[in-house]
């Protein structure tokens, strides 16, 4: 069953039932969208760079279906509902497994940037930024599958809902970061991972074990928290892990954007704007007293994705997550911000 809805200028889908013909559903109903994303320009460059992957192709999708068959049946099932071949929709899931797209590309208009605060209180915040031509097309996404903890995920059609921002049943915050990664490991892809992530963390703990224990081809960096208020930054790229925890002897104010800090193999994109968004967050002036949604918000403005100067990536929308309170506060592009409990959220 789908319902739809509105929150903070953010389409809203709701979803229930089990698990493939959730997907196959979805996949009509974003049908549009999701042909539309396999017919951009992104989306060509990405075909014209995988001419020259294809055994690593080959490597990363033999991995992951076996690894990961649920997430393989949801990719399949979504690609069914939507009419296109399966092998497309992997193809989507990989862009960021195969290497550096010699030509930018895909791989550089995905960008993002993240900001945690753990000391009374602790935060997650995020801004997604995807190609320009996604701008309209990406809804938030409440499922409510079958024998699985229920997840609340900022999706893009035709990709596995992982690799945004997401709120578990648990109350686990997850706010993922594309990373760059010259040679990519020959393991599953960094989607199913997360996928798989979202199905099975119940608390930060439990996310590090995992994360430490499943490998990724390509790379993400992952801000995670729980209802504890606990966060780390997690790397996670070319089959090497690192992280920090957010609170723990360098102030309670972390952040990160799209290069590595804690594994040599996440590669940082010299044509992209990664290190310089780096450099804002950081210099950021530390809240004397506990910050609250609006202060992430006029943080995360400055260093916001605008398509100008022959740049595609768009910043699409913005997350704060308060872990200790339950709260998120959802804002689209150029709309006012609206709040929600986690618990409500999850309900759909």
């Amino acid at each position: 069953m789908i319902t739809e809805r509105e929150l903070g200028g953010v389409r809203w889908v709701s979803a229930r039932g089990a698990s493939r013909a959730v997907f196959a559903e979805l996949g009509e109903l974003m049908r549009d969208e999701i042909r539309d994303i396999l017919a951009d320009s992104e989306t060509e460059r990405l075909r014209r760079h995988v001419d020259a992957e294809l055994g690593r192709l080959a490597a990363v999708t033999e991995a992951g279906s076996a690894r990961f068959p649920g997430a393989w049946d949801e990719l399949a099932a979504m690609a069914s509902g939507a009419g296109v071949p399966a092998e497309d929709l992997a193809l989507l899931n990989f862009r960021g497994d195969l290497g550096v797209f010699p030509s930018g590309g895909a791989g550089e208009a995905g960008g993002c940037s993240d900001l945690a605060w753990r000391r009374t209180r602790s935060f997650i915040a995020h801004n997604e930024d995807e190609p320009e031509s996604y701008l309209g097309r990406c809804p938030l996404l409440t499922l409510r599958l079958d024998g699985q903890q229920p997840v609340a995920a900022f999706w893009v059609p035709g990709f596995l809902p992982a690799n945004a921002f997401s709120v578990t049943g648990t109350g686990v915050v997850i706010s993922v970061d594309h990373l760059p990664v010259p040679q990519p490991a020959r393991v599953p892809g960094r989607g199913f991972v997360a996928r798989e992530l979202q199905r099975t963390a119940t608390s930060v703990e439990d996310a590090i074990e995992f994360l430490a224990e499943n490998p990724s081809a390509g790379g993400f960096s992952y801000t995670i928290g729980d209802r504890t208020g606990r966060i780390v930054i997690l790397e996670s790229a070319a089959g090497q892990c690192g992280w920090r925890e957010v609170g723990s002897g360098d102030g309670p104010l972390g952040w990160h954007t799209n290069h590595g800090r804690y594994v040599e193999a996440a590669g940082t994109n010299p044509r992209g704007t990664s290190v310089r968004r780096g450099q804002i967050l950081a210099g950021l002036d530390e809240p004397g007293a506990e910050p609250d949604a609006e202060w992430f918000l006029a943080a995360l403005d400055q260093v916001r994705a605008d398509p100008v100067g022959g740049k595609v990536a768009t910043t699409l929308c913005s997350f704060v997550a308060e872990l200790t309170s339950g709260q998120l506060v959802v804002r689209g592009r150029d709309c006012s911000p609206a709040g929600i409990g986690f618990g409500d959220l999850l309900t759909g």
